[in-house]
């Protein structure tokens, strides 16, 4: 596994060519959500899937684990219970099932334990969601750690667009969130049943939990006042620790 990779190549992985506004650039994130199975812990989960074997045909560009710190609504979004999500992300809906497509035939074809078996029990209620990057984000040479944190929420646009959003969340990262990377997301697939174009996720990811606590200390001190203008709600926020399980250079 790769965990040296920088800052500045998930934000090349993710956008693309940075002509490219980033509401324009769209990538795609599928979920799933898992339970922890009984005598084993969050750190036996990520110790078994970062030991995969990765193959270039059908892995992910990146796939990180999110386990729950402080969630709320706990279990509405993914079914009744769950311990952690399971992210992947692809440049492409051609690209995810182009890769899946290959990840589903090759296990067909094999015998024995698979994936995260005996560990933990993922459900089968998928999330695929569309993906943008609000910003690029402060790029370095720092390397991506294996833990970090994540505040993510759902919002309702109310008659606001995907732009709107994404251009919120930017304003978020580059006013208090110095550091962080914010991601939009608009579920496609799986899920809670809701109208199309409704509600957006909305992600921002710290390099580091001590990152995470001081720009919250910045939006507590400084709450930014209330848009009138922006038809925008959304509910509290949960936190994650995010490991990195796999990084790739497709």
């Amino acid at each position: 596994m790769k965990l040296g990779v920088t800052v500045a190549v998930l934000s090349v992985l993710f956008l693309g060519p940075v002509a490219v506004s980033a509401q324009d650039t769209v990538r795609v994130e599928r979920t799933l959500a898992c339970t922890i199975n009984p005598g084993y812990t969050m750190a036996d989960v990520v110790e078994t899937a970062r030991n995969f074997e990765w193959s270039e045909d059908s892995a992910p560009g990146i796939v990180v684990m999110r386990n729950k710190v402080a969630a709320a609504g706990f279990g509405g979004n993914f079914g009744p219970q769950y311990d952690f999500l399971i992210s992947s992300y692809y440049q492409s809906y051609a690209d995810m099932v182009e890769k899946r497509g290959a990840f589903l035939q090759r296990r067909a074809a094999s015998n024995g334990r698979r994936g995260l078996a005996g560990v933990a029990t993922c459900n089968d209620n998928v999330g695929i969601s569309s993906m943008r990057v609000a910003a690029l984000g402060q790029q370095s040479d720092s390397p991506i750690p294996p833990l970090t944190a994540a505040a993510s929420t759902f919002c309702e646009l109310n008659g606001a667009t995907m732009a709107d959003a994404v251009a919120m969340a930017g304003r978020f990262e580059q006013s208090w969130a110095n550091g962080a990377t914010a991601l939009v997301t608009s579920r496609s697939f799986g899920g809670p049943s809701r109208p199309i174009n409704s509600v957006v996720g909305m992600t921002l990811i710290f390099p580091s939990f001590a990152d995470f606590g001081a720009a919250w200390d910045r939006l507590n001190q400084n709450s930014p006042a209330n848009n009138a203008e922006n038809p925008i709600s959304c509910n509290s926020p949960s936190l994650w620790a995010q490991y990195l399980i796999h990084q790739g250079n497709n």
